[in-house]
Parts: C-alpha cells; sequence; structure tokens
C-alpha cells in the first residue's frame, strides 16, 4: 500500500496531462486502492511507468490516461471486475479476488479496457487457441473455495497471507516449452493473477498446492517490486530438469516456493482427523511437476522431489559470491534455509559461515562537523504501526526501507551538524556513545549513497 502511495504521487509528478487524476487514486483508503491496483491492467499500467521512471525514460506514461477515464466505481470495485459476469468471489473472507468468467464490459468499463486485458492474458501464456480462458462452471468455483478452505486451515497464517495477494483466478489450458500448462503467476504482464488447467481442481489437496504454489511467486513478485534481493539477477543458471537455464531471481523464486512446497507436505502428513474427515486424506505420495524429457533429470532419474529441487538452487545461491545477494537477500536466504531445517533437518544443506548476513564493511569516518539535511528530492510515508519508513528518491524512483534505527536517524537529518545527531540518537535510542557514533556513521553513509541526504 505505501509503495502505490508513493508510486502515485511520483507518477503525478512527472504526468504532465493527468497529474490530477493520479494524486486522487494516491489520496484514497486502502479499501478504495487495493482495488485498483489489484486490477491486472492498471497494476500493469503502474509498474510500466515505474520501471521507465527507474530508468530515466522522459515521455508519455500510460496509468494516468487510465485513471483519468475510469470513474470510481460505488461499490469498490476494480475496472476489469467490473465485467466479470457472474461476479464470483471465490474467498472474500481472506481477500479481494475474483474469478475470470465472462468478461463483458456493456457500458461498464471503456469498452477497450476488455482488449487491453486480453493482450495481458496472451502476453502470459503460451499456446493457440487452446489457451483461451475456459470460463468456470459453478461446480469448478465451489472447488476452488474448497481449495481455499483447506490451505487456510492447513496454513492458518500463510495461507492467508499468500491469498491476499491474488486478484484474480482465471482458468485455461495451453502448452509450454515444458509441456502442458498447470498453472502460472502473473508477474508481468499479468499481475497480481493465478491461471491454472481446471484439472487442478480434480481434489482440494490439488487445488489447495495450486493456490500456495502461485500465491508465495505473487507475494515474492510484490516483494521483489519493494526492494532487491540480487545484484545480478540476469546471470543465467543451468537447471537439471528443464531444457532452459533460468535468470537467478527465478532461481530464487523457485526456492521460495520449494520451501513453501515442503512446508505443505509436512502441515498434510500432519493434518488432523477433522481435516481428514471433510477433505479426505492428502495424496500418499508428493506430487511435483515431472522433469522435462530429455533432461539430465530425466536421464538419471532425478529431481523428481521438492527436496532435491531445493538442494539443488539452495546450493546454486550459496554458491554465488557474496557480494551478488543485497543485505536483504542474504536475510533471505538465511529465513528461508532455516524454515527448510524446520521441516527438514537432514535437508542436507549447509550453509556457509556468512549466510546470515554480509559482515559490513566500516563506513569511512564522517566529519563531526559535517552538516546533514534531508534531501528535498524524496518523497516519504511512514508505516508506525511496523517502525518502517519508506522513502522515494525522485530523481531515480528508487524506493528504500528504512526500519526503526535508520527512520529515526533520518528524522533527526535536519541541518544539524553529525555531532548533534549522534548525541540526539543516542539520547532517544538509549545506546552508549561508540555504538551511537557506529550507527550513525553506517546509517549516514548507506542514505547518503542512495542520494535521500544531502
Amino acid at each position: 500500500m505505501a509503495r502505490f502511495v508513493l508510486g502515485l504521487r511520483l507518477l503525478a509528478q512527472r504526468d504532465a496531462r493527468h497529474p490530477e487524476a493520479l494524486q486522487r487514486l494516491s489520496l484514497l483508503s486502502r479499501e478504495q486502492l487495493l482495488p485498483l491496483l489489484g486490477d491486472p491492467v492498471l497494476r500493469n499500467a503502474f509498474e510500466d511507468d515505474m520501471v521507465k521512471l527507474e530508468n530515466g525514460y522522459s515521455g508519455a506514461l500510460g496509468l494516468g490516461e487510465l485513471a483519468a477515464r475510469l470513474p470510481l466505481d460505488p461499490e469498490g470495485l476494480g475496472p476489469c471486475e467490473r465485467m466479470a459476469t457472474p461476479y464470483v468471489r471465490p474467498w472474500p473472507e481472506h481477500g479481494p479476488a475474483w474469478l475470470w468468467t465472462e468478461m463483458n464490459p456493456a457500458g461498464r468499463v471503456p469498452e477497450d479496457l476488455s482488449a487491453r486485458l486480453r493482450r495481458l492474458y496472451d502476453g502470459s501464456i503460451e499456446g493457440g487457441p487452446s489457451a483461451d480462458p475456459v470460463i468456470p462452471t459453478p461446480e469448478m468455483c465451489r472447488r476452488l473455495t474448497r481449495g481455499a478452505d483447506l490451505l487456510t486451515r492447513l496454513l492458518p497464517q500463510v495461507g492467508p497471507s499468500v491469498l491476499r495477494h491474488v486478484s484474480v483466478v482465471g482458468f485455461t489450458r495451453g502448452e509450454s516449452a515444458d509441456g502442458p500448462l498447470q498453472s502460472l503467476s502473473g508477474g508481468d504482464p499479468l499481475p497480481s493473477a493465478i491461471l491454472m488447467a481446471p484439472e487442478r481442481l480434480a481434489d482440494p489437496w490439488t487445488a489447495a498446492e495450486t493456490l500456495l504454489h502461485e500465491g508465495v511467486h505473487l507475494k515474492l513478485f510484490d516483494a521483489l517490486r519493494s526492494g532487491a534481493l540480487l545484484r545480478d539477477a540476469d546471470l543465467s543458471v543451468p537447471i537439471p530438469w528443464r531444457h532452459t537455464s533460468w535468470r537467478v531471481v527465478r532461481v530464487l523464486v523457485a526456492l521460495h516456493f520449494y520451501v513453501h512446497m515442503l512446508v505443505f507436505q509436512e502441515a498434510a502428513r500432519q493434518a488432523d482427523d477433522t481435516i481428514r474427515a471433510e477433505f479426505g486424506d492428502p495424496p500418499a505420495a508428493e506430487v511435483v511437476d515431472e522433469v522435462s524429457p530429455g533432461t539430465e533429470a530425466d536421464r538419471n532419474g532425478t529431481y523428481g522431489t521438492s527436496l532435491e529441487r531445493a538442494r539443488y538452487l539452495a546450493g546454486y545461491i550459496l554458491g554465488l559470491p557474496g557480494d551478488r545477494l543485497t543485505p536483504d537477500g542474504h536475510r533471505f536466504m538465511r529465513w528461508l534455509l532455516e524454515v527448510l531445517e524446520l521441516v527438514h533437518e537432514d535437508s542436507g544443506i549447509s550453509p556457509p559461515a556468512g549466510v546470515a548476513g554480509e559482515v559490513p564493511a566500516r563506513s569511512p569516518a564522517v566529519s563531526q562537523d559535517a552538516v546533514v539535511r534531508r534531501s528535498a528530492r524524496a518523497m516519504a510515508r511512514p508505516l508506525p504501526e511496523r517502525g518502517e519508513l519508506l522513502v522515494v528518491n525522485t530523481d531515480t524512483a528508487a524506493m528504500h526501507w528504512l526500519n526503526a534505527r535508520s527512520w529515526l536517524i533520518y528524522s533527526l537529518c535536519d541541518g544539524s551538524d553529525v555531532r548533534s545527531v549522534t548525541a540526539e540518537y543516542g539520547n532517544r535510542s538509549g545506546v552508549d556513545a561508540d555504538a551511537a557514533r557506529a550507527h550513525v556513521e553506517a546509517c549516514l553513509a548507506q542514505l547518503t549513497a542512495v542520494g535521500i541526504l544531502q
């Protein structure tokens, strides 16, 4: 939410044609804004515009033009979901998702919105005419809801968390380079969307696994839009169970998924009698996407389980030079490996020393007489309930998350000298003088480097 608001404010500054429409969106409440920027067409335009700004683009932007033509819906629906006929929400108690049924503009939204949505859909999957959307029957809707119910019962924290990142669920059949399409989650170009083959609804366990699979991808997609985990996301990585190599960012995404699948499998094994009586017994054996025919894994009979794949992917990431991961990336890996250790003590993955995070280089000494001031080229949005401050550099469109310590130091940079900032920080935080100086020097170096201090 905070990223959306700051992004809209930044776009309003940069879009000379429709600043009022973008500013209007930025002032909406959470309940009003999330259905709009969860909409696949609007979210795609938002992300596209943000990437343009990050890359120094100075031409026309797209979201403002769309926003100017779309009146707010009195029922709080996003523009694409207004077209859905019938309108179905599969898990209203856990999030705003709706089902891709018949898309009928019928005067509800501009006629070209349906065509835009279809173009995004076509760009997200491979296949010919067989890849058209499959309109769900009432029974399919019931089975999807049942799968979501099982997921949230089995994983009462993770389940609702991932479902909140899903805006639309559609059904389709198609082919990919690795065989028949089972399911996919839209990052680019179909944000916040899950598409799945109707056959994934055959039983509630498969439906729940599919929702978790694609939901965790969407959750991580949102996280990656808010901060960097890697410094070289385009590095190519061979995958022994697939014909094509993956970018290293996809390796990290897949590892995140496989760790969640192992958690799901362990929860399924421990499912109580009430869950089993209502949803049936979980599959006796793990169901994982088959290895691609003719690959190394196919020839050797390897990499057929989530654990084997997690071992390979984690091993690759851990083998990268330490500077390929950002500090957040190191923390992310530590968390994944801790979770993996909880469910599989014999995972066979031994993280090297330092996986818990980069050892920061000592910051260069800062003159105690230097004056530090927050940059005028920065906008901020506080999140006091989380103890965080989100700051965007309006020159680069890069966003930076400040924790409570950095937020406090940043707030003290009001034209005072470093000596005064350090003393006040020590008074407010309660740390000793040496710790206060180390904290302030490290923070000032980081904030100056990203351009939000001057």
